[in-house]
């Protein structure tokens, strides 16, 4: 007896895998939330210098980004609205798994990772996508990554981007840049979006 198999093949579903520490560095959050967003950037500055080591390599404490009080669901996004949205720009990646180093290597599971299966994220990959944070039927909070030289994936994020401002107005944070600013501000936005695509961390 002769077992042929011809044309056989398996489609895995993609998936985007992040380190965790990578988790929530970039955000969007309603133009509302400026004042806090600004503090709280502020302040993490202020304790990377602080909690600097002596040889500058390290830091002897970190900064926990605080979320301000006012997020997506309160200014009333709706999920259906800014899915519909960002999917008609990048595609959606469903699976996204957020772990520690270790759980990058094949057949490990980082007990204290994070592995979604039904992520409303939309992008390329780890170096590119939007994700949205739920509650309900509504968005509490956005995120994203953007560090690749890929431009046509770095102007989809930045239509993304603009995309969930038209819906509500909003403002960019970034604690990897040390930066924040207005979605609307020409030249904010534009500087941002330059510095992303040419951006290695």
């Amino acid at each position: 007896m002769v077992l042929c198999l011809r044309h056989a093949t398996v489609e895995m579903e993609p998936v985007i895998h992040i380190h965790e520490d990578d988790w929530g560095m970039r955000s969007l959050y309603p133009i509302e939330a400026m004042p806090e967003v600004d503090a709280d950037l502020q302040e993490a500055i202020a304790a990377a210098e602080r909690n600097r080591v002596p040889d500058g390599f390290g830091w002897t404490d970190i900064h926990q980004i605080e979320a301000p009080q006012k997020d997506y669901a309160q200014a009333g996004l709706r999920l259906s609205d800014a899915s519909d949205a960002l999917q008609a720009i990048m595609p959606r990646v469903s699976r996204f798994n957020a772990t520690a180093t270790a759980g990058f290597e094949p057949d490990v599971h980082d007990a204290w990772g994070s592995y979604e299966e039904g992520a409303y994220c939309y992008g390329y990959g780890a170096s590119c996508f939007i994700k949205l944070e739920t509650d309900g039927g509504l968005v509490q909070q956005i995120w994203f990554e953007g560090h690749e030289p890929e431009t046509v994936h770095i102007q989809a994020l930045r239509l993304a981007i603009e995309a969930i401002d038209r819906i509500i107005e909003s403002m960019i944070v970034d604690y990897w840049q040390d930066c924040a600013g207005r979605v609307r501000d020409p030249e904010f936005f534009n500087r941002y979006v330059s510095l992303l695509a040419g951006n290695v961390r």
